[in-house]
């Protein structure tokens, strides 16, 4: 945390309602985070992809998952996957 506090945990879920994702990083995390992660949500000019979402993010161990029912329940495996590889070793 910005604090500088640390828990062992599994996992982290935030419903942060009206509020960005950027805003919800920064609160938890500091600013670093969000300048190191860049956009969240929206469509990446290059890839055509929305940004930072269901991938690996530049920072190791944060994940985004939001959206729709239907995209949530879409993405969910393929998040899931990329999240095993990584812990098996094969994606780095």
């Amino acid at each position: 945390m910005k604090s500088g506090d640390n828990f062992d945990i599994d996992l982290m879920v935030t419903a942060t309602g009206y509020k960005g994702q950027e805003y919800v990083v920064e609160e938890f995390f500091g600013k670093a985070v969000v300048e190191k992660l860049g956009p969240i949500w929206g469509f990446d000019n290059d890839r055509q992809e929305l940004r930072n979402m269901w991938i690996q993010t530049n920072q190791p161990g944060l994940w985004f998952h939001a959206g729709s029912l239907a995209q949530c329940r879409i993405f969910s495996k393929f998040l899931a996957l990329q999240i095993r590889a990584i812990q098996e070793g094969t994606l780095i």
